[in-house]
């Protein structure tokens, strides 16, 4: 028997273990309701032991209304928009939100919109099903550009509960891509899309694929769960992160959450995959090349307002050119130390480890860091002699909620820095990367950014979203390699010492974006947006001058971003 096969069948008889605790499915990464979460958090005082800790983006559905139910209202001042925010939340989880207030007002029929989230619903205490259409489209007009960049995905999402131990959810889209001039100019020189996977390119100039989110869960126990199948997940309090982000397109997973106490201990088994021969561009009917990530995470509430995170990745593959070995069991271990094993096995897999770190303060404020590391050798770092083997990166950012007393203006700032071939490998395939794009930072090694963030409710439909980017990055010409393409083995036409971050061929890079977003009905969405880009750097071909507007209409589908 394989060992693909064993693991298949271990999250079988998994999922046989029946119990009493109702299962449930999760939010989409993506959504405006992350951010609400974090808000309340912030504004109520004490992080949230119970239900789930913010560093990851895995929130359930259930545990979201249990969680606004038991919001001490006494202690916490709510403005009229997080009224109707937390009305929102409920209505988006009518499953578990036992109040008329979910319902619509003009129904159809027995099935069809008798909830104001759902296009079709069937709820009772055995089982429920929630059907509801995805819709995003979305029209760009560039400037100095004839055609018009394009966004036009249709779709399904399907979720529910049988019985009280399995959850299911599944969405999937036709999605057809027009894209804009920077997104273009990244794939001639990246040869991938972000959040794309398997694609076409038409002779009309657009691009056109499938999208997929689609798993099942299961409980364990009171305090464990099971989720499997095509998902993405994000680890980390920031805007951006370096430990596990959600820029890439979904990937075959095998996830088990545990919390007590006040742990939430997340490990994460996957399968991450690249194009035939490496490259997007003429691409062939060979299999795609696999590679495999384990992960955990552990976070820890210390004080009422003071959380910290460890966790460490391994990433691998055991393709020896003549025979593929598949999934190594030994990182199954869901408690070991990665590291041990892979020292223990003699083996090329490329290990990251680092911490992060939040802290609430009286109701406003919200700090937040993350250091993560690749590689490093402490005498190299103390001698400061710029070894390309200090692969580590760092973070710090602020949230500050009701700005300068001003309700539901929150701001926030961030710094990301990354050291030369961060995240790279002496393999190229054991990158931390799917479909050739980064599993943390989407701008991988080699720069230094800043974030800065204007979210603003004027009125209970109207949202204001505002966005500064500034980074500095070194790039690569002609086969060399200055550590931005963490696809590139470090070993690969690398100097050994005076690496310094911006190194190689310096791109400065500004984008700023404001988005209004009209919500008529839930989770109907009406956006206008302007976005420019600017990228200068003493060789033409990096040089960038982007300025369009898009409007959009989207249903139950969060905001795209094509920040980078």
């Amino acid at each position: 028997m394989s060992k693909a096969s064993l693991l298949y069948l271990f999250v079988f008889f998994s999922l046989l273990h029946f119990n009493t605790y109702s299962q449930h499915t999760y939010i989409p990464l993506g959504q405006s309701s992350m951010h609400l979460l974090d808000r309340f958090e912030i504004k109520s005082g004490e992080l949230n032991n119970d239900y789930f800790h913010s560093s990851n983006k895995s929130y359930r559905r259930k545990s979201i209304v249990e969680y606004l139910d038991n919001l001490n209202d006494s202690t916490i001042q709510l403005s009229k928009q997080d009224k109707f925010n937390i009305d929102y939340l409920n209505t988006d989880n009518f499953e578990w939100y036992k109040n008329n207030n979910t319902q619509s007002r003009k129904k159809y029929g027995k099935r069809f919109y008798q909830e104001k989230a759902a296009f079709f619903s069937v709820v009772n205490p055995d089982y429920s099903i929630v059907f509801n259409p995805v819709l995003y489209y979305q029209i760009s007009s560039e400037k100095n550009q004839d055609n018009f960049a394009l966004i036009n995905n249709r779709g399904l999402e399907l979720r529910g509960n049988i019985g009280k131990n399995i959850g299911f959810y599944s969405q999937i889209s036709d999605e057809i891509l027009i894209p804009n001039s920077y997104t273009n100019h990244r794939f001639i020189y990246d040869t991938s899309y972000m959040y794309v996977n398997f694609y076409k390119k038409n002779g009309n100039g657009t691009v056109s694929y499938f999208s997929s989110n689609a798993y099942i869960t299961a409980n364990l126990n009171k305090f464990m769960d099971l989720q499997f199948g095509h998902t993405r997940n994000f680890i980390g309090d920031g805007y951006r992160t370096f430990i596990l982000g959600d820029n890439q397109p979904e990937y075959l997973n095998l996830k088990l959450t545990t919390r007590f106490w006040k742990l939430n201990y997340t490990n994460i088994w996957a399968e991450l995959r690249d194009y035939p021969n490496g490259k997007a561009i003429g691409w062939d009917r060979s299999p795609q090349p696999k590679h495999y990530m384990a992960a955990h995470h552990l976070s820890l509430n210390l004080t009422k307002n003071f959380n910290v995170g460890i966790f460490e990745t391994i990433v691998f593959q055991r393709d020896s050119g003549h025979a593929s070995t598949g999934f190594e069991l030994n990182y199954l271990n869901p408690i070991i130390f990665y590291k041990s094993v892979e020292n223990g096995l003699n083996s090329l897999d490329k290990a990251i480890i680092g911490f992060n770190t939040k802290w609430n303060i009286k109701k406003k404020l919200s700090l937040y860091s993350q250091f993560v590391i690749a590689e490093l050798v402490i005498a190299d770092l103390f001698a400061g002699n710029g070894s390309f083997t200090n692969k580590f990166a760092a973070q710090g950012g602020l949230k500050y909620i009701d700005a300068f007393g001003i309700n539901n203006l929150d701001l926030q700032g961030e710094i990301n820095i990354s050291r030369p071939y961060m995240y790279t490998s002496y393999l190229p395939r054991n990158s931390y990367s799917n479909f050739r794009q980064s599993m943390g930072h989407p701008l991988g090694g080699n720069f230094k950014e800043l974030v800065g963030i204007i979210r603003y409710q004027p009125i209970n439909r109207i949202s204001i979203f505002a966005k500064f980017i500034f980074y500095t990055q070194g790039l690569d010409t002609n086969g060399s390699n200055w550590g931005s393409n963490i696809r590139k083995s470090y070993l690969d036409n690398t100097k050994e010492l005076g690496n310094k971050i911006g190194q190689g061929v310096n791109v400065n890079t500004y984008l700023a974006e404001l988005i209004a977003t009209w919500m008529p009905k839930h989770n109907l969405f009406f956006d206008a947006r302007f976005t420019f880009r600017k990228a200068s750097s003493e060789i033409d071909w990096f040089n960038e001058n982007a300025g369009f507007v898009s409007f959009a209409i989207r249903y139950q589908f969060g905001l795209r971003n094509y920040d980078f």
